[in-house]
């Protein structure tokens, strides 16, 4: 079976690919298992206001803990044009998905993304802000079910896009079988 592979020229470049992809999977697995623990956690507080509210706020921040995580390793696995680490997060988020997916040729992968769930996760982004660096107290309103279920649905949305991508996900070395 022929998967899309990115091949690297020389042992190094490959090993050092190989190592990325390797703390890229260990990174994401290990903050998207906390993630799902601090979703249980704040679902299991919805009757207490003042304890659902800071774990809601976590759970904000912590989502693009995630999502900021993973865009560093797949940048530094397959850099996009004029990459900067200090890129605004969407256009960033866009840029990597867009060349990551160009690479192993899963443009559609990331256009049914972009599609259906992009502008959700720009509206939880505008929210993860607010509570980052409020400006008033009205930035810190009290959270409700439905706040936590939008943020859970881009967080499994996210899931889905990154799960999709690295099925089939392969490096190699030119000249030598992957």
């Amino acid at each position: 079976m022929d998967h899309p592979t990115k091949y690297y020229d020389s042992l190094e470049e490959f090993k050092n690919a190989r190592s990325i992809l390797h703390n890229y999977q260990k990174t994401h697995n290990i903050i998207r298992k906390d993630y799902i623990n601090l979703l249980e956690l704040t679902y299991q507080h919805m009757s207490h206001q003042k304890s659902f509210n800071t774990l809601y706020r976590s759970c904000l921040r912590e989502l693009f803990c995630l999502i900021e995580s993973d865009l560093y390793n797949l940048n530094s696995l397959d850099e996009y044009h004029c990459y900067s680490d200090f890129d605004r997060f969407l256009n960033k988020f866009k840029k990597t998905f867009k060349q990551v997916c160009s690479t192993w040729e899963k443009e559609d992968i990331q256009k049914r993304y972009f599609n259906v769930s992009l502008e959700k996760l720009k509206d939880v982004k505008l929210r993860r802000d607010k509570v980052t660096h409020p400006k008033s107290p009205n930035d810190l309103n009290d959270a409700t079910i439905d706040d936590l279920e939008r943020v859970k649905m881009v967080f499994e949305e996210y899931t889905l896009l990154v799960s999709n991508l690295m099925d089939g996900f392969f490096v190699g070395m030119k000249n030598y079988p992957t």
